[in-house]
């Protein structure tokens, strides 16, 4: 199996349309920069699989944010994907985590969804309710609300891989032959069990789910673990606390120090970096 790939397939005879993601190597990726308990490790890796299959039709510079936000023990998961190509997530938890049951985790929490199709700076932001059984029929509820179509979605995770199965109903037709053929695709769907969605390729596994069906599994789209932190945002944030507070925090510390959350890079600024920074933007040496 090609790790980090998503996979379009239609089906010729349904109105139905798939995406699968299967990720491993942006998956240990993400792992390697923090640690996580296995039942956030999970959730996480179930997350970013969905970020991937929301962000698979992003323009170049879109965005899809996904977060899962609680008031249990696990306070935040968040993943996104940007440009429908690269993918970076992390969680904030406190212990002692409450068990391995998904609201005794979150407790009373939501999905919330930012999308930025285009990347051109208009944000769609969709927030549902948290489902009773986990996140993928939470997405699908998010599909329901936000498309109007019905959606199947299937998720896993383990140390190893990620993946992701989307199946969801094209608009335009409501005859009885296609919601029949929609319901049987999606109860096949549904049989998906955590191994094979991880570690089947997607020839084995899609030929196991819809072996009755005529499907076209069309090309392969790489994915990658990727940040999108760098010293341009990080000095424009900067800049953005102003003056005052910048002098304050290089008295207080002898020198400003930043870290990416998804990436632990580490952006180091003391005074004469500083003092660079504030003449090149034309406010002025630093006293």
């Amino acid at each position: 199996m090609a790790p980090d790939t998503l996979h379009r397939f239609m089906f010729a005879q349904a109105p139905v349309r798939g995406l699968l993601v299967q990720l491993e190597t942006s998956w240990q990726d993400v792992q390697a920069r923090h640690y996580y308990p296995q039942p956030v490790r999970d959730l996480l890796g179930q997350l970013l699989a969905g970020a991937a299959l929301l962000g698979s039709n992003l323009k170049t510079a879109g965005q899809v944010i996904v977060e899962l936000r609680g008031d249990g023990p696990l306070r935040l998961l968040v993943a996104d994907n940007r440009g429908g190509t690269t993918v970076r997530g992390l969680a904030r938890w406190s212990e002692p985590l409450q068990g391995t049951d998904w609201q005794g985790l979150l407790g009373d929490g939501r999905l919330v969804i930012t999308l930025d199709a285009r990347g051109d700076g208009r944000r769609y932001q969709g927030i549902v309710e948290l489902a009773a059984a986990g996140l993928a029929q939470t997405l699908e509820h998010y599909f329901a609300s936000s498309d109007q179509l019905p959606g199947c979605i299937v998720l896993a995770a383990d140390d190893a891989r990620a993946a992701g199965l989307l199946l969801q109903r094209l608009p335009g037709n409501a005859g009885p032959d296609d919601a029949a053929q929609w319901d049987h695709i999606a109860a096949l769907a549904g049989t998906t069990r955590p191994q094979e969605l991880l570690h089947l390729s997607p020839e084995q596994l899609l030929g196991r789910l819809f072996g009755d069906q005529d499907l076209h599994l069309l090309a392969a789209q790489e994915l990658r673990f990727g940040c999108s932190c760098s010293s341009e945002r990080v000095e424009a944030t900067l800049l953005g606390l102003g003056r005052a507070e910048i002098e304050s925090l290089l008295a207080e510390r002898g020198s400003i120090d930043v870290d990416c959350e998804f990436c632990n890079q580490h952006y180091r600024y003391d005074r004469a970096a500083v003092r660079r920074l504030l003449e090149n933007m034309g406010t002025g040496p630093l006293h």
